[in-house]
């Protein structure tokens, strides 16, 4: 198995089934690739867990729990998680749907605000995200505009499609 220590090169191979194209993002918990899943063709997102973080153990939980948590949940408003699991030097891994888009903060100060009834689309989205996680006993304890993405859409009069993401 690749070494998910350091940064991966294009062309990696994680899990085995999973191809390295780019690096998306960094965040505070780990970095977001854009990875090719060999199985099936499409493509996904893989975050990888920093390594410094693996001095704390409550950070590597922190990790873990997001992987489970947002795999329980039962709403098309949160991202799905389809697999997790650690490396050889137990580094936690993550594959989920790849999200095209941008998240609110980036929108807003693209935007400077939305109308009405974008909003109601934001709010009626998000509420359905909430109250999935609700019933499966868990709660969002940072939400903010960087967690909430504004996914492109393939449903017809619906502007964009409001994805809940780090539980």
């Amino acid at each position: 198995m690749t070494s998910l220590a350091q940064p991966l090169e294009a062309g990696a191979i994680v899990a085995q089934d999973y191809r390295v194209e780019r690096p998306l993002a960094r965040g505070g918990m780990g970095t977001l690739y854009v990875v090719t899943q060999l199985s099936t063709g499409h493509e996904r997102a893989l975050k990888v867990m920093h390594a410094r973080l693996l001095r704390d153990p409550r950070g590597r939980d922190r990790f873990l729990q997001e992987a489970r948590a947002s795999a329980r949940i039962q709403s098309d408003h949160v991202v799905q998680v389809m697999a997790a699991g650690f490396d050889d030097g137990g580094i936690p891994w993550m594959v989920m749907e790849l999200l095209r888009g941008e998240d609110l903060a980036a929108a807003l100060e693209r935007r400077g605000s939305f109308g009405p009834e974008e909003a109601l689309v934001i709010f009626r989205q998000l509420g359905h995200a909430l109250g999935a996680a609700h019933e499966a006993g868990l709660i969002h304890r940072d939400l903010k505009p960087e967690n909430i993405f504004l996914a492109d859409t393939r449903r017809e009069g619906v502007p964009f499609t409001v994805k809940l993401l780090d539980f």
